[in-house]
């Protein structure tokens, strides 16, 4: 059967890709450009021709459909009258895998098959399919004046990797920890064409938080702040943020903090280096800023603060990684501890006992005395939020927290079908502290998870655990490599061991190799990967390694 070439590219300006080392086998789908690393594609879509068969017009109007242009204007003539009026392209997108689609027809329909890798629903939240979800869905067509035409369709888009990778981009929006204490990205997936990129993220920005990361945020903007002419102009590189009355209401504790978010979600709009705000054509004022604000200011608010070196274990006791990639002698802890995890400030470490049996804690520095905290069967190596809490899992038995001395249950609300708490092997918890990586063990596959975790006074809650990958069946270690980042020690299938660098919330994966032996991984932001490895310390430069010395263990602070 004919393939209807329903699409032309016809500009194409491909920039470096920057940030983690990105090699070998782990693969997943559309890696969806950010700002700074941008390409500019425009698509332009054919419209039906005389002739076509059932296929052929569900085939020519999927293509056309992966361009926006005058509100999908082309893909529009595939359907009839009624289905065009009705369809609604932003309702979201389903997004199959590289293997394509098969179309079917049988009489009047025409069936569509593929597999699913994600969906991004109508607020750009991005969602990652398990492994073996099928697309699979029903096009009706009908003869308007002797030629074919869709009568009824899916809502949304259905779009391939290309698709994606053309023309939507993975951008964050900037909202507080529920203390006001600092800014967490929540990620969006949002397309190209249509309204400008700031519009669209200011737009976003002010509708509030996705749903999966709403209940452990908050947001500077009062209830019903809108945008007065629903656009941001970009004046000289001055974005142009006219608001609704709304934010008058604001104290002026809380205009820093929305100011805070706007810096931070315009920042990643490359022709933008400053905002005004304004009510009225009148400026907000916003103690200790003019009425333009420059979008490099707020770092206060850094979702990625810097932290200091890594610590690791040797035979020495616990050293520190310097830059010169020597370990120097810290101190010791007695009794002695392996897999250690320092706290935000760098002031106290814990770890497991040699047997992993028990978890200690101790200031960091010299030779400490330690204090058990927790006896149990199999421990994961503890992880300390920004609270003072310390995370922990007792394999078998579940997440344990541990705060101003007393261990707790976390029980994780809404793990998959047939997986229970006792399935959880391991946790790392994101330094802002609104979320938790967990590695999870379902039934032969040992799968990387992110919770997002809510408080509300001295009450703590872990939930809706989700998927951040679709291709990894073992994992071993896992680590925040920034704010928005899950590094994963894992494989795929018998593949050798590789981290997979997970952006949480989008599609994009990368990956290296990592030395043969590899247990453990520590990475943080603006920092070296660490890996430990069959007694040895190594750190990843580029695509590289190079090792450091005999070390294990190693652990950066948060």
């Amino acid at each position: 059967m004919k393939r209807i070439c329903g699409l032309i590219v016809i500009c194409l300006s491909l920039a470096a890709c920057s940030g983690v080392p990105t090699s070998g086998p782990i693969e997943q789908g559309p890696v969806v450009s950010v700002a700074g690393q941008d390409q500019f594609i425009r698509v332009i879509a054919r419209p039906p021709v005389q002739g076509m068969s059932p296929e052929d017009l569900v085939r020519g109007f999927q293509e056309a459909s992966a361009s926006a242009d005058g509100a999908y204007i082309v893909a529009r003539e595939y359907l009839t009258g009624k289905a065009a009026s009705i369809w609604n392209p932003g309702a979201g997108v389903s997004v199959y895998d590289n293997g394509g689609l098969a179309f079917a027809t049988k009489g009047d329909e025409v069936q569509v098959q593929g597999s699913l890798l994600g969906s991004i629903d109508s607020t750009g939240q991005y969602t990652v399919a398990n492994p073996g979800t099928k697309l699979d869905d029903t096009y009706s067509v009908t003869k308007v004046n002797g030629e074919w035409r869709i009568s009824s369709l899916p809502p949304g888009l259905v779009l391939g990797p290309g698709d994606i990778d053309r023309g939507f981009r993975a951008m964050d929006l900037y909202y507080f920890t529920r203390d006001f204490g600092t800014l967490v990205p929540a990620p969006i997936t949002i397309p190209v064409s249509g309204a400008g990129m700031a519009t669209q993220l200011v737009r976003a920005l002010l509708a509030g938080p996705t749903s999966w990361i709403a209940p452990s945020v908050r947001t500077g903007f009062p209830e019903g702040t809108r945008l007065a002419l629903d656009s941001v102009p970009i004046v000289d590189g001055v974005a142009q943020v006219a608001l609704s009355s709304e934010v008058l209401a604001a104290d002026d504790a809380t205009r820093k903090a929305l100011s805070a978010q706007l810096a931070w979600t315009l920042r990643q709009v490359p022709s933008v280096g400053s905002f005004r705000i304004t009510v009225g054509g009148q400026p907000v004022a916003v103690p200790g800023q003019g009425p333009v604000q420059s979008v490099s200011t707020w770092n206060n608010y850094n979702p990625d603060p810097a932290v200091k070196g890594a610590i690791a274990v040797s035979e020495r006791g616990l050293v520190s990684v310097t830059a010169q990639d020597k370990l120097s002698v810290i101190g010791q802890t007695k009794p002695a501890i392996v897999s250690p995890a320092i706290d935000v400030g760098s002031t106290q470490v814990a770890g497991l006992s040699l047997d992993r049996r028990s978890l200690w804690t101790a200031k960091l520095g010299g030779n400490q005395t330690a204090t058990k905290r927790y006896s149990g069967a199999e421990l994961s190596r503890p992880s300390w939020d920004s609270t003072g809490g310390l995370w922990f899992v007792d394999r078998g038995k579940g997440l344990l927290l541990i705060r101003a001395g007393v261990v707790s249950a976390v029980s994780v609300i809404g793990l998959p079908p047939g997986v229970r708490d006792a399935d959880l092997l391991s946790v790392a918890i994101a330094r802002d502290g609104t979320r938790a990586g967990l590695l999870i063990r379902r039934g032969t596959r040992v799968e990387p998870m992110v919770a997002r975790i809510e408080r509300s006074g001295d009450v703590v809650r872990v939930a809706d655990p989700i998927r951040v990958e679709s291709v990894l069946t073992d994992a071993i270690d896992l680590s925040w490599s920034d704010s928005g980042t899950l590094a994963v020690l894992g494989a795929t299938g018998a593949a050798s061991l590789q981290v997979a660098y997970i952006a949480v919330g989008t599609a994009r994966v990368g990956s290296v190799s990592v030395p043969d032996g590899a247990v453990t991984i520590a990475t943080a932001p603006d920092m070296e990967t660490l890996i430990g490895a069959g007694g040895s310390l190594y750190r990843s430069v580029g695509n590289t390694w190079t090792s450091v010395g005999a070390a294990v263990d190693p652990a950066y602070p948060g």
